[in-house]
């Protein structure tokens, strides 16, 4: 009877083989985690965003606050009155972003913060430059004389 040899590799259980295991295993749940945490992260970052720039606007808000209260213009009385109306829009401006600021959306904060950056600038033109508006007086005389009936000499 003849012998046959048959070949065949014997599957040794050996540590590099388990060490090429568990890499792999490794390496799987490494990126199943980045894929979980990356999408949280950004959404994270976004959220910390929104937050930045809300902080902003209000500390925006406060320097135009202040800016009117201590706001001296030139121009007399129509300077005045022009200044006492930008203080009052952001006076009322307050009661809203102190009770809103926490749920501002991001569309939101810009139009606040533009209309923050309105007044600022209003009020530095003040400042500079006097009043928007020109007072002008009306010569009615012209108008009544024509009105009131000639009497015949």
């Amino acid at each position: 009877m003849a012998r046959q040899i048959t070949y065949s590799a014997r599957f040794r259980r050996d540590y590099v083989a388990a060490l090429a295991v568990v890499i792999f295993i490794a390496i799987v749940i490494a990126e199943i985690a980045l894929a979980i945490s990356i999408p949280a992260y950004l959404k994270r970052e976004n959220a910390m965003a929104l937050e930045v720039r809300r902080l902003q606007l209000l500390e925006s808000f406060d320097q135009a606050r202040n800016i009117s209260n201590r706001l001296k213009v030139k121009g007399g009385e129509t300077a005045e009155l022009e200044a006492r109306l930008v203080a009052w829009g952001l006076n009322s401006l307050a009661p809203y972003l102190r009770a809103h600021a926490g749920s501002l959306s991001g569309e939101e904060i810009s139009e606040l913060q533009n209309t923050v950056t309105e007044f600022t600038r209003i009020m530095a033109r003040l400042r500079d430059s006097g009043p928007y508006c020109v007072e002008q007086s009306l010569d009615t005389g012209s108008y009544i004389d024509s009105r009131i009936p000639q009497e015949a000499p």
